[in-house]
């Protein structure tokens, strides 16, 4: 009898085994299978997305779209712009993006370091700091985009901006907020900051630089649209 009941635990483990895996399988699939043809693309960002930035004639959507053959790209990118409230908001911007959209990446965060937009406190809820900026984003973009694939992207490193900015905050802080608050709000995060091919810090070896130590040339955005297609799968 302690034979048959040990061997029925068993199958029983082994059951829960298989149903595990076959949900984490399935979802790991569900993106790869998406219908990209279908899928309208709201860009938010500074002026590495902005469409008005000359010093790339493609820019890492003009990739994506024509590698996984994304129906539409409504740009929303502004050069300067700040999560926070120091310029052109886009913490305030999104809400005007097309609301159809099945697809949303904000590609930010470097002008808030830069411009010294006030790091604050992760229970900060308005605009006037990164981390309440944060929240009032991807809080809103959660409820204007129920059930849509959303990602934050955040800046890698760059020469353009000293190692610390005028408050004396290093940039990473500015990287572990987003972290911080797109696990808040189950966000996908992109970070591109910890990828040693992107580090415009030192020399630009691989000449993804327009040799501002910040702005990418067509090679560079090549090499973002490709790390940002491995990313999407898992969105």
């Amino acid at each position: 009898m302690q034979h048959r009941k040990t061997w029925g635990k068993a199958v029983i483990a082994f059951l829960l085994l298989l149903t595990a895996l076959s949900m984490s399988l399935n979802k790991a699939n569900a993106a790869e299978v998406t219908d990209w043809t279908m899928v309208t693309w709201n860009v938010m960002g500074d002026s590495l997305t902005t469409e008005n930035n000359t010093l790339a004639t493609k820019r890492y959507f003009n990739y994506i779209q024509e590698d996984l053959h994304i129906k539409q790209v409504n740009n929303y990118g502004m050069n300067g712009s700040t999560v926070g409230n120091l310029f052109a908001p886009i913490s305030e911007r999104y809400t005007t993006m097309d609301s159809t959209a099945n697809l949303i990446t904000v590609f930010a965060g470097i002008n808030d370091y830069g411009k010294g937009q006030p790091l604050g406190m992760a229970s900060d809820t308005t605009n006037k700091t990164y981390y309440g900026a944060l929240d009032v984003l991807l809080k809103g973009l959660t409820k204007k985009y129920p059930g849509q694939k959303i990602a934050f992207i955040s800046m890698y490193k760059q020469a353009f901006f000293p190692p610390e900015n005028k408050l004396g905050i290093p940039d990473y802080a500015y990287i572990n907020a987003a972290i911080e608050v797109c696990h808040r709000y189950n966000i996908k995060h992109l970070n591109l900051y910890d990828l040693d091919s992107f580090d415009l810090s030192k020399p630009d070896v691989n000449g993804y630089s327009v040799g501002d130590g910040i702005h990418l040339n067509n090679k560079g955005h090549r090499h973002l649209a490709d790390t940002m297609e491995v990313f999407f799968k898992g969105l």
